[in-house]
């Protein structure tokens, strides 16, 4: 049996470009598929570009690129018969033309790396209208609405329509769908985590790893690992530590923000600046822009880390946030899907964001190392081998 795995953002692992999680999940999956040959897999990637011109691109190109990729990844499709062949889509918005590859008898299995109409919601309609009816007011007014606007939620409808089956990371993930979208069969639904990336090094000695990022050996080190955009709330941090440095009980010892990520998407340049606008502020506080790691300088992040810190607004699951656990670091991070998926009070704490800064402290001074061994455990309980066999189940 063949699988054609599309996927807009896959197929750039070696140009380490700040895509996120989806395209990290589709470099894993081809790899675990390539070790234990379930099917015959072909992985069909945009042609002609560079995974960090993807980044780059602004609303208008980035809508175009998702219409051209939808029709040359269903041309595509459309050149093998339906009756050995079965599709994987990797992004919803950049898929190709669900219905008609239906309609053609073609067995079609979506991942759901983020449910882009609840993003929508959360982020910019400010939680004064549910997905629902957002996905309400595009079907009244959506010919008012911007094309690429016109694209996610034609696109996302069709997906759940006509797709076989759908895997989402988290069970928050599913309950949104299905509050959205009430005509879908939830058995159509499959929660499959992603669990921890496969193949992972441990991370540097600490000594060694603090010297190379010059930081005290004496310090406190809190890591976020993510790309620079509004929705991965950096600020967050930034914000509850220019706070806590005006209060009596700010430590004594060195404390240092380990920022790890570049500035991606369309308004990832206007982030990064105005982080380093919040880092100049901080009068106790060294943070250090270290921008996209990966090998080597990634070990060495983890390695000098004290405590995890994954304060996103939005997220359906937290690659990095099991790579964490992975290295052994506890974690602080905001209540979402993603995190409702994996976090547990023996691996740090899950909060609010009024609740952020005294998480924060009370975590401080914490046993983190316990709360690091018991973080480990939990990802080597949960390989991504796992979740790739069930997704290859559903697919033959």
């Amino acid at each position: 049996m063949k699988v054609i795995y599309t996927a807009a953002h896959g197929g750039f692992a070696a140009e380490h470009a700040p895509l996120g999680g989806g395209a990290a999940v589709c470099d894993m999956l081809c790899a675990e598929w390539a070790r234990t040959r379930p099917f015959d897999l072909e992985l069909y990637k945009p042609r002609g570009v560079i995974g960090a011109a993807i980044t780059s691109f602004d609303t208008k190109a980035y809508a175009r690129f998702c219409r051209e990729f939808g029709h040359a990844s269903t041309e595509f499709i459309l050149k093998h018969d339906p009756r050995n062949t079965a599709v994987l889509v990797n992004d919803i918005s950049e898929g190709p033309d669900f219905k008609l590859l239906h309609a053609q008898g073609y067995r079609i299995v979506t991942l759901w790396h983020v449910d882009v109409v609840a993003y929508i919601a959360s982020m910019y309609a400010k939680g004064l209208g549910s997905p629902r009816t957002l996905v309400k007011l595009d079907a009244a007014f959506g010919w008012m609405f911007p094309e690429i606007l016109n694209l996610i939620f034609d696109k996302q409808a069709d997906c759940l329509d006509y797709s076989f089956a759908h895997i989402v990371p988290a069970p928050d993930v599913k309950q949104t769908i299905l509050e959205t979208y009430p005509h879908i069969n939830s058995g159509k639904i499959d929660v499959v985590p992603w669990g921890a990336p496969p193949d992972s090094e441990p991370p540097a000695p600490r000594d060694a790893a603090r010297d190379a990022f010059g930081i005290p050996r004496d310090a406190f080190v809190m890591l976020t690992l993510s790309r620079l955009s509004p929705e991965k709330n950096q600020q967050l941090l930034l914000d509850a530590l220019y706070s806590w440095e005006r209060q009596r009980n700010f430590p004594a010892r060195p404390m240092y923000v380990l920022l790890c990520g570049a500035a991606a998407y369309m308004q990832g340049a206007r982030h990064e600046a105005s982080l380093r606008v919040k880092a100049a502020r901080l009068r106790k506080t060294k943070v250090i822009f270290a921008g996209h790691v990966h090998g080597q300088r990634k070990r060495e992040a983890f390695g000098a880390a004290d405590l995890y810190v994954f304060p996103s607004k939005h997220e359906s699951y937290g690659l990095t946030l099991m790579e964490a656990f992975q290295a052994g670091l506890p974690a602080l991070t905001l209540k979402h899907a993603g995190a409702a998926a994996l976090m547990e009070p023996a691996f740090g704490a899950m909060t609010t964001r009024s609740g952020f800064l005294p998480a924060l402290q009370r975590l401080i001074s914490a046993g983190l190392p316990a709360m690091g061994a018991a973080a480990r455990d939990y990802a080597s309980a949960h390989p991504f081998a796992g979740a790739a066999a069930r997704i290859a189940a559903r697919l033959i």
